[in-house]
């Protein structure tokens, strides 16, 4: 499966990865994300900062 440009729903293990604790400039969602370039999963914002 391949996915680009919108957000990929995948459920991670707490054991194996470690995501990290973001929030929405946008919107305001909390989100725990992984990788270089986090997006927001409810407006799909890239203007997100690490809390």
């Amino acid at each position: 499966m391949c996915t680009v440009g919108g957000p990929v729903d995948i459920e991670f293990d707490d054991d194996r990865v470690k995501g990290k604790n973001y929030r929405c400039k946008e919107c305001g969602e909390r989100f725990k994300g992984v990788g270089k370039r986090p997006m927001c999963p409810s407006c799909q914002s890239e203007d997100v900062e690490e809390i």
